[in-house]
């Protein structure tokens, strides 16, 4: 399987980034695994393939997607209390996908489910999230609980697909702004 790594690189915020090094103010692009064609957006970026975490120390609010067959697809998973955990797919949308999707760096969602298992041994942190389309991180839609608290199993997991739109150059996310 071919491994082809790229950063997402936010705007002033480089130190964060394990792996990469900058000389212009430019971001936008992911990993790609497997045979995933996605377009990678680059200027004056230069990053290793030998780094296995994107940010240093998580952040609570930060999310990633885990266990899909690319880098784009995968199980939503968000990071709180020090621990990442998954997030229910009671109440959970097409509205959420998209905030979701758009937090990671990627245009829209492709596609959103609950089908792709999770670990056992991971707490679900977020149930029932009502995002509006104004949104632009899930820690504004819902926040971390303080201790697991739900009525979901892991078979409830959301698998969510993102998609990247190469005729957008424009992010108005950043790190800073989806913490809680």
């Amino acid at each position: 399987m071919l491994l082809a790594t790229s950063c997402l690189v936010y705007e002033g915020l480089l130190p964060e980034i394990e792996g990469c090094s900058i000389s212009g103010n430019m971001l936008l692009t992911r990993s790609n695994y497997g045979t995933d064609s996605s377009a990678t957006i680059i200027d004056d970026v230069s990053c290793s393939n030998n780094s296995t975490r994107i940010w240093n120390n998580p952040y609570s609010g930060q999310i990633r997607l885990q266990g899909g067959t690319y880098s784009s697809y995968g199980r939503l998973e968000v990071y709180c209390n020090g621990q990442w955990g998954t997030v229910c797919d009671d109440t959970f949308d097409a509205t959420d996908a998209r905030v979701a999707c758009r937090q990671l760096g990627y245009s829209d969602y492709n596609s959103y489910s609950g089908n792709l298992a999770g670990s056992s041994s991971q707490p679900i942190w977020l149930d029932r999230v009502y995002c509006s389309s104004s949104d632009s991180c899930l820690a504004y839609c819902e926040s971390c609980p303080s201790s697991e608290y739900h009525n979901c199993r892991h078979s409830e997991d959301v698998a969510l697909g993102c998609e990247f739109d190469t005729s957008r150059t424009d992010s108005t996310n950043t790190l800073s702004t989806c913490q809680y």
